[in-house]
């Protein structure tokens, strides 16, 4: 085995296509902390690959170890290529992270040695370094003090242990090197966004943690903790994405609107600096004000996603939103008029909804002057409250395709006429 960490992103795009494509953005904040290690690193990005010419890449350059990032949805495709690994490279150490081995490890020590678990900002760059330096490396692990790692989980003979996975406050976030992009297939994914008639864009979080507690939401990565990014480091970041030849950022976090002063400061920067790029962002429905849309407007915003959910606030309370259906159509108001686009997802067949409202939220979604309209049934999360309340999961299902109407559980609506009911509504969407 040689000194060396590659890094997997383990979404294939052939099983699982989706309009919207971005370079794993965890991966690259992983590549360039190792970098600052002197760790000889690679990323397989696996978007534009099948498992085979993957795998092969992997095997081909001999790592000892092996991180993979992986989502809910991909599970299934990890222990895929995990498992050919394992028969290709017993030498090396095949390490998880993410949102579902972050919720559920015991789940991966079938087919991985370690697990962390929430945020592995300098600590797996640590962990890499530490292994890689030691002399006996089965030693190493076997005398491993945990504590030493935040977050790791290790399943050792006796029993798995684990220490708490930690929150990087804004200090520190600050001083971790910016995401290295240079591994990613740039052409490709811009390919990708000419050939689907859309402007290439690329992601980027500029806050991390959402303290707002909607049922339906796991947040085992981030937290609850709201932190916010320096603007100098993150108009940096920006420069790069525009040096990769992206025309649009997508500001993927939770909570970018939650602080309106830092929203207006970011707005307001990105003017005074002549940054001359579109982005879409996420948003509250509650809270933002029309001197913030204006602004947002005048910065770049070109389209907002709102977390509208449904047309009843009896199911907006089941849901655990701290808003009302007013304010969802306030948002899309204040948006439209200032010229912004705005997106709406819902959800309906939510435990205890009634058929009554699961209209008014088709009724409401075909009633907005929306742009983009997502309507899908409720998806429990593995660590939200949804999961826990939900009985009788189905083992064969494990999100894979996140974006079909499709129940994983028992559901006491009828599934047949949710299906019916939302295509009607997106066709009658389409047509309009």
């Amino acid at each position: 085995m040689e000194k060396r960490v590659v890094l997997v992103y383990p979404y294939f795009r052939y099983k699982d296509p989706v309009s919207k494509l971005f370079p794993p953005l965890g991966i690259a904040y992983l590549a360039s902390q190792l970098k600052e290690y002197s760790i000889d690193v690679y990323v397989i990005d696996c978007t534009f690959e099948t498992i085979d010419t993957a795998v092969e890449k992997i095997v081909s350059l001999k790592p000892a170890i092996i991180g993979m990032s992986i989502m809910v949805s991909l599970s299934r495709s990890s222990f895929d290529i995990a498992a050919q690994l394992q028969a290709s490279l017993p030498d090396t150490i095949l390490v998880a992270g993410g949102a579902l081995p972050s919720v559920y490890p015991d789940h991966y020590f079938r087919h991985f040695d370690l697990v962390f678990q929430g945020e592995s900002d300098l600590i797996f760059s640590r962990f890499c370094r530490d292994y890689l330096n030691s002399s006996d490396k089965i030693d190493f692990l076997n005398r491993i003090d945990i504590h030493d790692y935040p977050g790791i989980c290790i399943n050792t003979s006796k029993g798995i242990i684990s220490s708490p996975a930690v929150h990087h406050d804004s200090n520190i976030l600050d001083t971790l090197p910016r995401p290295d992009r240079s591994f990613f297939p740039h052409d490709l994914y811009q390919l990708h966004w000419h050939n689907s008639h859309q402007t290439p864009q690329a992601s980027i979080m500029v806050t991390r943690g959402c303290p707002l507690t909607c049922d339906f939401c796991s947040k085992p990565v981030w937290g609850s903790v709201y932190r916010k990014l320096d603007l100098d480091n993150v108009f940096l970041e920006i420069d790069d994405i525009i040096d990769y030849g992206y025309e649009r950022l997508w500001i993927a976090d939770d909570s970018f609107t939650l602080d309106l002063y830092y929203l207006r400061e970011f707005c307001q920067q990105k003017l005074s600096r002549g940054i001359n790029i579109e982005w879409t962002c996420l948003s509250r429905t509650r809270g933002i004000d029309k001197e913030t849309v204006d602004l947002m407007k005048e910065a770049g915003c070109e389209k907002v996603y709102l977390g509208l959910e449904s047309g009843s606030d009896e199911t907006l309370r089941l849901m655990g939103k701290k808003s009302t259906v007013q304010d969802g159509i306030d948002a899309v108001k204040v948006l439209t008029q200032a010229g912004i686009s705005a997106a709406g997802f819902f959800i309906v067949g939510y435990p205890g909804e009634t058929v009554g409202s699961i209209e008014k939220t088709f009724s409401l979604a075909l009633s907005l002057p929306l742009e983009e309209l997502s309507i899908n049934v409720p998806l429990p999360l593995p660590g939200s409250a949804l999961y826990s309340k939900v009985c009788h999961l189905n083992s064969d299902e494990d999100w894979e395709i996140a974006s079909a109407a499709s129940f994983v559980y028992k559901s006491e609506h009828n599934q047949d006429w949710l299906k019916k009911r939302i295509k009607e509504t997106l066709a009658s969407f389409k047509e309009r």
